[in-house]
């Protein structure tokens, strides 16, 4: 009987090491599982991000671009203005000079 008690403990010890090894495999399983998750939702999060940046500087660079037309179009209105301006005052001026005054049509 010895022998028959000896092989049902070595037999349970057996049963025991093969149900912890197999808990030990189910929650390295899970916790690998759980990381991908966290790595997949990290990485969308990341990736959402770069999009949401991208975006605001499309926007900003869009509205910097407008803004620096408007400016140009005002500069460059303003340069035709005083250009006529220019080109009237020295017209008075040579009228000026004329020894007959200005010529009249």
């Amino acid at each position: 009987m010895d022998d028959e008690q000896q092989q049902q403990r070595i037999n349970q010890a057996a049963q025991e090491f093969a149900n912890a090894i197999v808990a030990s495999q189910r929650v390295l399983a899970e916790r690998s599982i759980s990381a991908q998750q966290l790595n997949t939702e990290l990485t969308q999060q990341f990736f959402t991000n770069v999009v949401e940046h991208l975006q605001r500087m499309g926007e900003e660079t869009q509205g910097a671009t407008q803004e620096l037309a408007e400016q140009t179009q005002k500069s460059q209105e303003a340069a035709q203005e005083l250009a006529q301006e220019s080109a009237q005052v020295y017209m008075n001026f040579l009228n000026t000079m004329t020894p007959f005054g200005p010529r009249r049509a």
